[in-house]
């Protein structure tokens, strides 16, 4: 192992990619998952007290206007009870020891080996089977298709559904395009998006195979394969790409890397920094500069859909300003009419919808506001699922997976009504 790594080092101008067999497991024994209520100054000397015990850039931290969810190693566990006695802060621990539940996804995997159950989360690989198996299932209406490549040299792999239709045509439709998995470690989102490809190719419900029929459908469920796969096999909370800067130092934040005020807020310019590093430049990272090409030569793209997790929450562009864009209110009452339907499936609220800026924080040189800026995208959206510190439950998949199909039939059904198509 040792080895292998001090090739890859010396090496690095060749992707050097380990397999599953080549890590040992980051298990995140006795690490604590901890809710912590204060204002905004508080989470900021919270964050940066703890960071500072750290020498490698890797605290877990999840900063928000009134609140912070961070995952604390046992050697920090004292000094963070400290400054809550100190600072009056309110805590709670979501999870005592977080490898239970990391430990609890692998054994779902390992009882589901044949074929995508959506009782278990999977690596890129048996996600890329699982798109060209259902493109061969359907072949006179579905496609793999190639938004891009990888640092380590996967492709971006993704399906193109444009059945003919009521009317029994297939040119010229409005494209509904879907990103998901571009941040590592949030295995929920592209766990739904392929359960969403499934129900729109084998259901039977007359709503849902009018939606399938209504759009000429693009769908990527990891954008992100690397960090993917990475988080798959090696560090459950991975977020980044696997790229290696001139330091050593893995990786860039790909949902900070897009040309669309880069590196301006919610960003580090540290390489090492284990989230929000925006990479060297604007589209440093392959996978975001390769995707951006690919979706630039889409004709009549009129929705463009991210899910993210966890927040339960929608969000529309801009991320990095209170200032709204000139179809906001149309937005908002398209998301509204979304977030209903998929509260009718199992009662659960999402929040929103609104900008970033507004509801949690400020961030930019994100995917979904560069298709606004760039493309003039009039639906944009970005759902954050639910979720409790980027684990849901394995058995529960098929519960967000059928919200989400609700939610896109919503936003579908409520932009019909206000004339997008």
């Amino acid at each position: 192992m040792a080895f292998l790594l001090f090739i890859c080092i010396i090496f690095s101008a060749i992707h050097c990619s380990l397999s599953a067999d080549d890590y040992v497991y980051k298990d995140y024994a006795n690490y604590s998952f901890y809710r912590i209520e204060g204002d905004q100054s508080q989470m900021k000397y919270l964050s940066k007290t703890l960071k500072d015990q750290l020498h490698e850039h890797q605290l877990l931290h999840f900063i928000h206007k009134n609140h912070a969810e961070i995952l604390v190693p046992p050697n920090l566990k004292t000094l963070l009870h400290l400054i809550i006695i100190r600072k009056n802060l309110k805590m709670k621990i979501i999870y005592n020891d977080i490898s239970e539940i990391i430990r609890e996804e692998k054994q779902a995997k390992l009882r589901y080996r044949n074929g995508l159950s959506w009782t278990a989360y999977y690596d890129v690989d048996d996600i890329h089977r699982y798109l060209k198996n259902m493109s061969s299932t359907y072949p006179q209406w579905t496609e793999t298709i190639v938004g891009g490549k990888s640092y380590e040299g996967r492709q971006i792999l993704g399906l193109r559904i444009n059945t003919p239709g009521q009317d029994n045509y297939t040119e010229n439709k409005p494209v509904f395009f879907i990103e998901s998995g571009i941040h590592a470690r949030e295995w929920i989102a592209p766990a739904v998006t392929t359960y969403f490809i499934n129900q729109l190719l084998t259901s039977s419900d007359p709503k849902i195979l009018a939606l399938r029929d209504q759009f000429d459908w693009r769908i990527f469920p990891t954008v992100n394969p690397d960090g993917y796969h990475y988080s798959y096999v090696y560090d459950r909370y991975w977020r980044k790409t696997r790229s290696r800067s001139s330091n050593g130092c893995r990786g860039a934040d790909p949902n900070r890397n897009w040309d669309y005020n880069w590196g301006q807020h919610s960003t580090s310019k540290d390489p090492c920094d284990y989230q929000l590093y925006a990479g060297s430049a604007p589209f440093s990272e392959v996978e975001t500069r390769t995707l951006a090409a690919y979706i630039s030569k889409i004709d009549n793209l009129l929705f463009y859909v991210a899910f993210h997790s966890y927040a339960s929450l929608l969000l529309v562009p801009y991320s990095d300003s209170t200032e709204h864009v000139d179809n906001y209110e149309d937005l908002v009452q398209v998301g509204k009419t979304s977030l209903e339907y998929g509260s009718a499936v199992n009662g659960n609220k999402y929040d929103g919808p609104g900008t970033a800026a507004e509801t949690l924080y400020r961030a930019s040189g994100g995917s979904m506001d560069w298709v606004r800026f760039k493309h003039k995208t009039r639906l944009v959206y970005t759902y954050e699922l639910r979720g409790s510190s980027f684990h849901w439950p394995p058995s529960r998949i098929p519960e967000q997976g059928d919200e989400v199909t609700q939610m896109m039939l919503g936003l579908a059904t409520e932009a019909r009504n206000m004339g997008y198509y």
